[in-house]
């Protein structure tokens, strides 16, 4: 009788682990559903961006441009299936709130959008042009708040870096301004070497206060500001 309970026991425990790893594969190949970010806007900004959308028309498709509501630098992205979990993100981020001031020694971030780059070796077969945002007081508090922010997610289990190559403990800090993936229509990629050449006139695109850090949802937009559905703003000043 206890040898039969013993096999059983182990049969259900080696069921468990391979339901858990069948669920582990399937959550790794699903995209991510919401994203951590901190937006980037000013009227200075959004003027400029128009300038640029104009500069640029001939080269993409309009909607590959991005809106300047939505300008924004990108944390972290998550993978939250369930009430739960989004409920379990929220918790973390309010955890996390009570460091900001220390990390960014209760200074504002003040800072420029300036400078255009690639993800790419290819100028002239481009999916992605972002620009760099560069603090006036020249810190590194802000790469400091990103980096520090998902590696806590990463200790609560909300992140894992090892198997989502979106996360990495050094957060590559940048804001997209040209990305071929938002539309299905015109080319997948476009030729930037005009845009990265020296004799491009608008690569200073204005002066920001960065003022919140948001939890917002890839599957729903709204016609709000920032364009994204935010579950949980964040105050940086």
């Amino acid at each position: 009788s206890s040898g039969i309970n013993a096999e059983y026991g182990d049969s259900l425990a080696s069921l468990e682990i391979r339901v858990n790893d069948t669920v582990e594969r399937a959550r790794r190949q699903e995209r991510p559903t919401h994203f951590i970010s901190i937006p980037v806007y000013s009227n200075a900004i959004s003027e400029n961006l128009g300038k640029f959308e104009d500069l640029v028309q001939e080269m993409i498709h309009p909607h590959h441009v991005q809106n300047p509501e939505k300008l924004h630098l990108t944390v972290s992205v998550l993978k939250l299936f369930s009430k739960n979990e989004i409920e379990a993100a929220i918790s973390a981020l309010n955890e996390f709130a009570p460091r900001i001031p220390y990390i960014l020694c209760g200074r504002p971030l003040r800072g420029s959008l300036k400078n255009l780059e690639i993800m790419n070796d290819e100028p002239d077969s481009v999916r992605v042009l972002y620009s760099e945002v560069t603090l006036t007081d020249e810190s590194d508090r802000l790469q400091q708040l990103a980096d520090q922010c998902l590696e806590f997610l990463i200790e609560k289990g909300l992140v894992d870096e090892h198997t989502d190559t979106h996360n990495r403990k050094d957060v590559k800090l940048h804001c997209t301004l040209i990305n071929t993936r938002w539309t299905g229509s015109g080319p997948q990629t476009f030729d930037a070497t005009q845009i990265l050449s020296d004799d491009w006139e608008l690569t200073n695109f204005g002066d920001f206060v960065l003022e919140k850090m948001q939890l917002n949802s890839m599957q729903k937009e709204h016609k709000g500001k920032e364009g994204y559905e935010s579950l949980l703003t964040l105050k940086l000043v």
